[in-house]
């Protein structure tokens, strides 16, 4: 199928031609005007061609893509990669346009934003791999199977994966020492730091509550309602939803799900520990809640392991309350190609730069530039040291934490299910009104069924 961005091109490129002919009509001769447009075409032997990297805006990140850039043009002189950034809350619907419109990046991490990696598989916009991965990738010889597995598709490789991130707790040890209270455990084995443990450490924490300057909450969360069930054991999607990508009949009044959903509504309004919507909604608008410095504990991916680095306090990470059955998200992000790229060898190039584990190279500089949980098992050892060190834990401390949440994970909702932005923009909507203590947990996981169902996402 043709890219209709040959045709656009084509036409810059003419216009582009004329008008650098005209100049150097005026300014050379037509000899030297063939000379110079021969040399920019060509480099050692090479068509000079570009590529599109798409990744979310993220400041965190944004020196490490300019290095990733600068260090892959000078090794591949032939290459030029076009950087293009784009707002998270943006992300999922600005590409799904460039796939529809056969303008999709060359390069991106389809996990970036809540759609997932199953809606674009289910698109067709991702190119397969395989090939290139069975000519042999030194990049990768490290490279857990088990994760390098994860995007395998009936035999085939969709993606390469660039980080393993897993789920903590983080607490303010500022506000721990300052109420005198002992860290929470790293293991999660250790079935006495339990949910109800949890709320009593919350309620030692939490203060002022009520006043916007001074209240602190003894715990918050960015877990999705569904990921919140998973902590309790239970579950709003059947099996099958995240094996075959098709949400199916969703499975919500589920006892374990009720309570999950309940114990948290608690939280904000019957203990008074936790933040209400409104109260979450307006940090956000200034940052992650953590970083306020206002939350003692919070429950969220291993992307704050980076973020926090400018926090003005003291933190550490330990294992989320034991529970029956209790799971935690996973994010195994990768980096994938379009299925409709032009230059699908130069991107592969690419991909390869960005996952190579050597000092220097791309996943090396991920996690220690950016702070990102690798996905390379050969750079598990310097990384357990490095954030063992930044964080102020005992590595070995640290490497229960992780694997902790590793052998008690799974891996994320929006990565397996088709539209899954959808399903969870439906869900915080439908949700609302339960948060916010004006209607029970059953009557808005009943709601919730009516509008999921309406969604017609079954096929």
């Amino acid at each position: 199928m043709k890219n209709p961005l040959t045709k656009n091109r084509f036409l810059m490129s003419v216009l582009l031609l004329f008008s650098l002919s005209t100049v150097l009509t005026a300014c050379g001769s037509a000899d030297d005007s063939n000379h110079t447009a021969t040399a920019d075409a060509k480099n050692n032997g090479k068509e000079k061609v570009e590529i599109v990297w798409m990744m979310a805006t993220d400041p965190d990140k944004k020196a490490w893509q300019e290095a990733m850039v600068s260090t892959f043009e000078e090794s591949h002189p032939n290459v030029k990669v076009r950087l293009e950034n784009i707002p998270y809350d943006q992300f999922d619907q600005k590409l799904a346009t460039l796939i529809a419109s056969g303008n999709a990046p060359d390069v991106w991490n389809p996990n970036q934003a809540d759609s997932g990696f199953a809606t674009y598989m289910k698109m067709g916009a991702l190119k397969d791999l395989t090939p290139y991965i069975d000519k042999g990738a030194p990049e990768l010889k490290t490279m857990d199977p088990n994760l390098l597995n994860i995007y395998k598709i009936d035999g085939k490789y969709y993606g390469v994966p660039l980080v393993s991130n897993a789920t903590y707790l983080y607490y303010n040890k500022d506000l721990f020492d300052a109420a005198g209270i002992p860290y929470p455990t790293t293991d999660w084995d250790d079935k006495s730091w339990n949910f109800d443990t949890m709320l009593e450490t919350a309620k030692k924490l939490s203060h002022d509550v009520g006043d916007a300057r001074k209240q602190v909450f003894g715990f918050s969360s960015a877990l999705s309602a569904n990921e919140m069930t998973w902590l309790f054991g239970g579950d709003m999607f059947k099996p099958e939803a995240y094996t075959t990508g098709v949400m199916g009949q969703p499975d919500l009044m589920k006892p374990l799900n009720i309570e999950a959903l309940q114990f948290n509504v608690d939280l904000i309004h019957k203990y008074k520990v936790a933040p209400d919507a409104e109260t979450v909604a307006a940090s956000a608008q200034l940052g992650d809640p953590f970083l306020t410095g206002k939350v003692g504990m919070y429950i969220s991916g291993g992307w704050g392991l980076g973020s926090y680095k400018k926090a003005d306090f003291k933190w550490g990470v330990a294992a989320v309350p034991y529970h029956e059955g209790r799971k935690v998200p996973l994010y195994v992000d990768p980096w994938s190609i379009s299925a409709t790229s032009k230059h699908p060898d130069e991107a592969w190039e690419f991909v390869r730069h960005l996952a190579n584990p050597a000092e220097g190279g791309g996943a090396y500089r991920y996690m220690n530039d950016v702070g990102r949980t690798p996905a390379d098992s050969g750079l598990f050892k310097l990384w357990y040291d490095k954030m063992g060190g930044e964080i102020g834990m005992d590595a070995a401390a640290f490497k229960q934490v992780h694997e902790g949440s590793i052998q008690n994970g799974r891996e994320a909702e929006n990565h397996l299910i088709v539209k899954f932005n959808t399903v969870l923009e439906t869900m915080n909507q439908s949700l609302y009104q339960v948060w916010g203590g004006k209607e029970s947990v059953t009557d808005g996981l009943k709601s919730l069924n009516e509008k999921l169902l309406s969604l017609n996402l079954n096929q």
